[in-house]
């Protein structure tokens, strides 16, 4: 297929629109697998510590010269940590934003083999190319629907540091994206530059002096 036959400006276009979706999905998974940490770190916290406040009350009943007062104390403390565990149950919200996290990891990876083996790819064709793009958007929609609610302060947690755990080519687009890229730079629309760049940056097709 020559330079003639393929709409190099609407491709660009595409690889744009690709990078917004991968740089959303991308804040999501890390922003679940942030929040899935805490809940499960704080959820073993609870076991331990009913876990050794009982085994305090068992040995003070065993000595039996442990002031009344203080084995109320202990038992009380137990009931109300282990009820509080019951009730705030952090270890199936570990466990729910765990299996969100996957289902976002995966959805990235998608999208970065589709950035590889497709959008970087000029004889696939500039339809395929957006028949796959629209099957991935629709993908993070549903899940954006089936999966539980992950809020400001887990994304506050992370950093642009993200970009640099799933490789990097240039600063920018070219970290993930730019294979793809198959003429000048379009004006920016949503994503600044640098983070367009860092998840479209793998699908350049040629060198900008050629075209």
């Amino acid at each position: 297929m020559g330079d003639d036959d393929f709409d190099y400006e609407a491709h660009e276009r595409l690889r744009e629109r690709v990078a917004n979706e991968a740089d959303s999905v991308l804040w999501t998974f890390k922003a679940y697998y942030v929040g899935a940490d805490w809940y499960s770190k704080w959820d073993r916290r609870f076991d331990w510590a009913v876990f050794g406040i009982a085994g305090l009350l068992t040995i003070a009943l065993i000595w039996d010269l442990t002031p009344q007062i203080i084995l109320i104390a202990l038992a009380i403390t137990t009931a109300v940590i282990s009820g509080y565990q019951r009730m705030a149950n952090p270890g199936d919200t570990a466990e729910n934003y765990y299996r969100a996290a996957h289902a976002y990891q995966q959805l990235f990876d998608d999208f970065r083999d589709f950035v590889k083996l497709e959008l970087a790819q000029e004889k696939v064709g500039l339809e395929a190319m957006e028949d796959r793009y629209r099957e991935l958007a629709n993908r993070r929609r549903n899940l954006n629907e089936d999966m539980p609610e992950v809020t400001s302060k887990w994304y506050s947690e992370l950093d642009d540091s993200i970009y640099d755990e799933v490789g990097s080519h240039e600063e920018a687009k070219d970290r993930l994206t730019g294979e793809a890229k198959l003429i000048d730079e379009l004006p920016e629309r949503d994503l600044d530059k640098t983070k367009k760049d860092r998840l479209t940056g793998s699908a350049k097709l040629e060198d900008e002096d050629a075209l």
